[in-house]
């Protein structure tokens, strides 16, 4: 080991910049220690960084695995296509620095400074990258899972359709960065600052935002299922069309406009999941005292579950399922009912159109009939004046009792309708004060 340790030196001691595409430095040890070690110590040493001057060396495709090039100076040098598992590269310059397509799996970047280095479509599965200064760095369509960005300045980095499950960005610094498209599954943002970031159409299942500043960020589309956003401010950021199926949503600053009209499962078609979407954010509406935008949340969540019913009818139907038509197409058919009615419970006015149109029915049954008459006077006998037909529907709606206003229904069929207005009007009366008295409360 130490022969190729001073064999690199002497090469590195002849001025130009390293150029070894291919070469061997496996289990090289050069890290400061070792250097300091080596008679004529400072040949082919940094004077900045302590460790290998390879200030623009081309080691592409090198094999380095497990070796120690902690504190090198690897400013602009080519690593694209590197092999280097479990490599030390801690302390090191790698700015402007390209190890695109890498294998760096393992290995340990802690503390190093690369601003604007290249990682793009490199393997950095369980890398180390704690307070490291990259940024502005390219690692999109990196392969992350569980890399640790721990208090790490990765301002402006690039993050865009990186795979990056169990990733770690606690307490970093992300603000501009772009993690657009990325699949970002349980990762953990706690205590992160992502100002102005881009997350659109990430996969953020099950990450963790604990603390994390978000102010400006864009997560329209983004995946937010089952994701922890308690507590946090997102007002400014950009949710259009963002999923919150079962996201932990407690005291989180948004808005009914922010998403655009709807969410993303309901976008999609994935009802279900869209059901369970606005039930989260009705949720969170009503801990924040949002109670116009629960409303809303509720409403859509309710009509989601009619969607719902309906998708699953057509497909009861397309497979004969008989039972399972006539059970989706009760509850679809129930739903839009209910709909119609009063809005699922929030609308006053639907009810009063009901009121409306169901005087105008009755009054309209009652002249077929002919079995309202008048009591007394020139004009005894029945009665088809609209006006009439119209005042004893009304009266016969609102009050408990038949009106007793010189009209009297006669006949069986007049009777039983007298008897099917005034119960509906109970009903409605009752489900009336019902909603104005859950209006009033708010």
């Amino acid at each position: 080991m130490e022969s190729r340790l001073r064999a690199l030196l002497d090469r590195i001691a002849g001025g130009a910049p390293l150029h070894e595409p291919g070469a061997d430095l496996s289990q090289l040890s050069a890290g400061p220690d070792a250097l300091a070690a080596q008679p004529d110590a400072g040949i082919g040493t940094d004077v900045e960084s302590g460790g290998l001057a390879l200030a623009g060396a081309d080691l592409s495709r090198a094999r380095m695995e497990q070796a120690d090039l902690s504190g090198a100076n690897l400013r602009r040098a080519r690593l694209a296509g590197a092999v280097g598992r479990s490599t030390r590269f801690t302390g090191a310059i790698l700015e402007e620095a390209d190890l695109s397509e890498a294998d760096l799996s393992g290995a340990d970047f802690t503390g190093i400074v690369a601003g604007q280095v290249k990682f793009a479509g490199a393997m950095l599965e369980d890398a180390r990258f704690g307070h490291a200064a990259m940024r502005f760095a390219d690692l999109s369509g990196a392969l992350l899972d569980g890399t640790d960005f721990a208090e790490a300045d990765l301002w402006g980095a690039d993050f865009s359709g990186a795979d990056a499950d169990d990733t770690v960005f606690r307490g970093a610094r992300l603000d501009e960065a772009k993690l657009t498209d990325a699949n970002l599954t349980h990762a953990d943002f706690a205590e992160a600052s992502l100002t102005k970031a881009s997350l659109a159409g990430s996969r953020l299942r099950g990450a963790h935002f604990t603390g994390a500043k978000l102010d400006g960020a864009d997560l329209s589309g983004a995946d937010l299922s089952d994701t922890d956003l308690v507590r946090l401010n997102l007002g400014t950021c950009r949710l259009r069309h963002a999923r919150f199926a079962g996201a932990w949503l407690n005291g989180t600053r948004m808005s009914v406009e922010q998403l655009g009209g709807a969410v993303g499962e309901e976008v999609a078609g994935a009802y279900e999941a869209a059901q369970a979407s606005y039930l989260a954010l009705e949720q969170n509406w009503k801990s924040i005292g949002s109670h116009d935008a629960a409303s809303w949340a509720y409403k859509r969540g309710r009509r989601m579950g009619r969607f719902h019913a309906g998708q699953q009818a057509r497909g009861a139907w397309g497979a004969r399922d008989g039972a399972g038509f006539l059970r989706h197409g009760y509850r679809w058919t129930a739903d839009r009912f209910v709909e119609w009615l009063c809005d699922y419970g929030e609308s006053l006015s639907r009810i009063a159109r009901a009121f409306a149109l169901l005087i105008v029915v009755f009054a309209g049954l009652f002249g077929l009939t002919g079995g309202l008459f008048i009591l007394e006077g020139p004009e005894a006998g029945p009665t088809y004046n609209p006006l009439d037909l119209l005042s004893y529907s009304a009266l016969n709606m609102m009050t408990a009792n038949p009106p007793e206003i010189g009209l009297k229904p006669t006949g069986r069929v007049t009777n039983l309708l007298v008897g099917i207005e005034g119960g509906v009007g109970i009903i409605l009366m009752g489900l009336y004060g019902f909603v104005l008295g859950n209006r009033l409360r708010r």
